[in-house]
């Protein structure tokens, strides 16, 4: 926060630049139950591809609380949330050189207001050379190779970088030996998101380190649907810090860009106090099926979940596999097994589904009575089964449950506080120190059976 307070001091003397081309009007009233249009007094760029936009608050917030304020660098087509205190929004990942018409508008628990009038501001690159480069190369030293994945949270082995994603995929890059110098790495790589139209689009989010050598991008929210993602690596012949007496050097491979797209914007919200599951594509619902989670002591987890490439068109269910019961234990009332179960798709390692539970159709919507998965009636099971793809996004509230642990399956990452995921980038830790602590995977499970 302290450089926001220092650029806000600033604004004085970068007005004329921040404001060029820009007219302020006053702002706009609210309409019930919206809030007022912030206004903007100042854009100013600040590091390299960094906009700092500051703003006045809403003169009113129409009745309700103001929740999260939005940013838009593109005319109003798209509104991704900024991150930071109210008052201040850092638009990161921008083109150095190109204007952007900046507006700001504020959210209630009845929605946006209206948008602030434009101001414009352009990202500038740091002048003279680039410190992290010298001319000449220090000694001795080691090259530093990276692999890049576009679905780090893996999504399963057969994804590949043509995929069509969906908006829950987590980028990251996999360096061949320990990086000291973290900020560097996060200086050199700039994440670009274009529309269908080919229009920017800003996503607010942070690099994190997974461990010495894994570092991987989640946007605070999701990634657009039907989106392209270049990722822009300057790491060639940059210093990536020092090891005892030998400096690491990105190899010239890593003067390249990756890249990767994203298919339609899916996400699915599952209510264990309604019973229901609601599919909403870009933004629009399309589906409502009835459902049936987890029973007393068997709670499906709450959080994100993310569809994987693991799925099976037949699953057996069996109480052994929760230990409820052995094998020749037949006799037992808690003995079940459930053979061939249709449309089954994985969640979580630990054995969460979706599936088709015919059995189970009485209190479909009514009540929950699973072992953990999510029961369906046949048909619906079969459309999440054949609708989704990799990456798309489940959403699980009011379940009884725990929270999804982060290392229990491609969802898990998702459900780290964005206040926690900050901690573990080196240019956005207040502290100063990285936590490159992995999350602890989850064995695989052969299932959670539900009943």
């Amino acid at each position: 926060m302290g450089n926001f307070v220092k650029l806000r001091m600033a604004v004085g003397a970068a007005l004329a630049f921040a404001l060029a081309g820009a007219v302020l009007a006053a702002p706009a009233q609210a309409v019930a139950p919206f809030p007022d249009a912030p206004v903007i007094t100042a854009v100013t760029p600040a590091a390299t591809g960094t906009l700092v936009v500051t703003y006045s608050l809403p003169v009113s917030d129409g009745g309700s609380p103001v929740t999260s304020y939005e940013a838009s660098v593109d005319g109003g087509a798209n509104w991704p949330t900024c991150s930071d205190a109210s008052g201040t929004c850092t638009l990161l990942n921008l083109t150095n050189g190109t204007p952007y018409s900046v507006q700001i508008r504020a959210v209630n628990a009845s929605g946006p207001g209206a948008p602030s009038s434009a101001v414009v501001g352009t990202p500038v690159a740091p002048a003279g050379p680039d410190p992290d480069k010298p001319a000449k190369l220090p000694k001795p030293r080691v090259w530093a190779t990276a692999v890049f994945d576009p679905a780090g949270n893996d999504l399963g082995d057969s994804v590949k970088s043509t995929d069509a994603l969906g908006v829950g995929t987590l980028p990251q890059l996999r360096f061949n030996r320990a990086i000291p110098g973290k900020a560097v790495v996060e200086r050199h790589l700039t994440v670009k998101t274009t529309d269908t139209l080919g229009r920017p689009y800003v996503v607010p989010g942070s690099w994190g380190w997974l461990d010495d050598r894994t570092v991987m991008f989640r946007p605070k929210s999701w990634w657009p649907g039907n989106s392209r993602i270049d990722i822009v690596s300057t790491l060639g012949k940059a210093v990536l810090g020092k090891t005892g007496s030998t400096y690491v050097v990105g190899s010239p491979s890593l003067e390249t860009t990756y890249s990767f797209r994203t298919g339609r914007r899916m996400i699915i919200k599952v209510d264990g106090k309604t019973h229901l599951m609601k599919v909403y594509v870009e933004g629009r619902k399309v589906k409502t099926f009835p459902i049936s989670l987890g029973q007393k002591e068997w709670e499906t987890r709450n959080g994100v979940k993310v569809i994987s490439t693991r799925k099976e068109p037949k699953h057996t269910y069996t109480s052994v596999s929760l230990d409820l019961t052995t094998a020749d234990d037949t006799t037992n009332p808690e003995y079940y097994e459930l053979k061939d179960i249709p449309w089954n798709t994985r969640l979580t390692p630990t054995g969460e589904f979706m599936h088709a539970a015919p059995w189970a159709l009485g209190r479909l919507g009514k009540w929950n009575g699973s072992h953990g998965c999510t029961n369906m009636r046949v048909e619906d099971a079969k459309w999440i089964y054949d609708k989704t793809i990799p990456g798309d996004v489940s959403i699980y509230v009011n379940t009884g449950g725990e929270t999804v642990e982060p290392g229990n399956g491609p969802g898990g990452l998702w459900n780290i506080p964005w206040a926690k995921w900050l901690k573990k980038s080196a240019l956005r830790n207040v502290t100063g120190s990285v936590d490159t602590t992995a999350p602890t995977p989850v064995p695989v499970s052969n299932g959670s059976a539900s009943a």
